[in-house]
């Protein structure tokens, strides 16, 4: 009778600790990227009052004689099965979809999470609002080109604090010069192009009537007084057809004077591509189609892809990659340990974190404006919690019987 209240205290303590750990599901049921928990039994040491005997002589045999002591908390594992996704438009949060974990650090440790509600702070750096902790990635070079090999470094989208322009490298004329022109008759075209320091040029393109048949002169000159000259002239020749035979494109130089703080120190080099002119019958209305420069831009707005790169969007329309998230796996995602704030930490069992970039190594896709909410099934808990409320009712009735049977045995004596 002894030895049932004490089964009985033993399965009381571990229905408590089974309670604990589904109110704590219970509780983070709407907790951004938790990782649900599970109480696990065991059985104590039993204590045998007969061995076991094998068959001899006749004799079938018995099988050992065991009275169990209780019952002890096995484990306490961590669910980390995907949960549910909801969108939130907000371009800083973010989801993982699959394995893996996103990594924070405070400068020397290094966390790792599911909970993607980052925040951008007034130095453009990516950070866990709540921990102050900064997101680790990769950063790309001036050029958008990323290396996964480097270390991994806090992700930076300086909004508002980066300026991008582009050079013109290609210009494009459409339209039609007129087959009907005389000789020496011209066609003026207005045409805009950046320099590499995004300030606009405005040149005049003219096309002049060659005395040779089907072909057409071209020059380029200016009135800006940046520009000390300009290198590009060339001939279209058109077929019979009226499409373009030869001179399809030109290379146009525009030199800068020096010592002028506006104008940049090297040359304009553009391609001029006529290509798609034409030379019918009727009236001239070549135009200046496109160009491939822009002025300079600010960066306004970023997103990222599945990949976890982060694209940066700039006022001119430009769009640049800024970094790429980075993200961990480890080879027992069962062995980490809790550390509150919706992070974890390695343990000597969880094995060492295996950083990558997403969609690689076993590691998932990222999803931008996206969060994912708990994966506490609360059908499951509290099925579970009734469970585990009749489980521990029955070990108290189980002292409370032993009880009963003791103050019997004292009563005896009476």
């Amino acid at each position: 009778m002894g030895s049932a209240l004490f089964t009985g205290v033993t399965g009381l303590l571990v229905h408590q600790r089974r309670l604990d750990v589904i109110a704590n599901n219970i509780a983070n049921v709407n907790t951004t990227g938790f990782r649900g928990g599970r109480a696990q039994f065991q059985d104590l040491f039993s204590q045998t009052l007969e061995g076991a005997r094998g068959p001899a002589a006749g004799f079938g045999g018995t099988n050992p004689v065991q009275v169990g002591l209780g019952v002890s908390l096995g484990s306490i594992d961590t669910d980390f099965t995907q949960a549910a996704l909801i969108t939130t438009g907000v371009a800083s949060d973010l989801a993982i979809q699959g394995s893996g974990f996103f990594i924070l650090s405070d400068g020397q440790i290094l966390t790792y999470t599911r909970d993607g509600a980052f925040a951008v702070n007034a130095n453009g750096e990516l950070v866990d609002p709540s921990t102050g902790l900064f997101v680790q990635g990769f950063l790309a070079d001036p050029t958008g080109a990323i290396d996964p090999n480097q270390p991994i470094q806090n992700i930076v989208i300086p909004l508002g604090g980066v300026s991008i322009v582009q050079a013109t490298t290609n210009t494009v004329f459409t339209g039609n010069l007129s087959a009907d022109a005389a000789i020496g008759d011209t066609a003026v075209l207005s045409m805009r192009v950046f320099d590499s320091l995004g300030t606009a040029r405005d040149l005049t393109l003219t096309f002049t009537k060659s005395a040779t048949t089907n072909e057409w002169d071209w020059t380029i000159t200016t009135t800006d007084p940046d520009i000390s000259s300009i290198t590009g002239s060339g001939t279209v020749t058109f077929d019979t057809d009226g499409s373009v035979l030869a001179g399809g494109t030109g290379t146009v130089t525009v030199n800068f004077a020096a010592g002028i703080p506006a104008a940049p120190t090297t040359p304009l080099v553009f391609t001029a591509d006529f290509t798609q002119l034409t030379q019918l019958a009727g009236d001239t209305d070549a135009t200046f189609f496109s160009q491939d420069g822009y002025p300079r831009g600010v960066l306004e707005s970023f997103a990222f892809g599945r990949d976890g790169v982060i694209s940066g969007v700039f006022t001119n329309g430009l769009t640049q990659v800024l970094g790429q998230i980075a993200m961990a796996s480890f080879p027992n995602e069962g062995g980490l340990v809790r550390v509150g704030s919706n992070q974890f930490q390695e343990s000597v069992n969880s094995g060492i974190a295996q950083i990558g970039i997403p969609n690689t190594g076993g590691r998932g896709t990222v999803s931008g404006g996206v969060l994912e909410t708990s994966n506490v099934d609360l059908s499951r808990e509290f099925s579970n919690l009734i469970v585990t409320q009749r489980g521990f009712q029955a070990n108290a009735r189980t002292i409370t019987a032993a009880d009963t049977l003791l103050q019997e045995t004292v009563n005896l004596i009476r």
